[in-house]
């Protein structure tokens, strides 16, 4: 299993349209997101800043599946409103324990 997260900004005045953008998170996206092996999925918010954690057998293969999903086309447009930039940054993992 391998994990990964990221940076993300959420713009000005957008926080809580944000916040309740993922208390309402579409059903298909899950199940979507489910369906290409993405799991045990996270967000986390302070301000305007956002970690974002997933674990996924082949991440890059999952993502690019959910890529090309509608669902997820239409999420990421939705989402483009309330997010400083589609490009994230990425963290290395250097430790881990279970």
């Amino acid at each position: 299993m391998q994990r990964r997260a990221w940076l993300l900004t959420i713009k000005g005045g957008k926080v809580e349209e944000y916040r309740r953008a993922h208390a309402n998170v579409w059903p298909e996206l899950v199940e979507a997101a489910r369906k290409v092996g993405l799991q045990n999925h996270s967000t986390f918010i302070s301000g305007c800043t956002v970690i974002a954690y997933l674990e996924a057998e082949n991440p890059e293969e999952a993502f690019s599946q959910l890529l090309s999903t509608d669902v997820k086309q239409r999420w990421d447009k939705a989402m483009s409103e309330l997010l400083e930039s589609p490009d994230s940054a990425s963290f290395e993992e250097v430790f881990h324990f279970d």
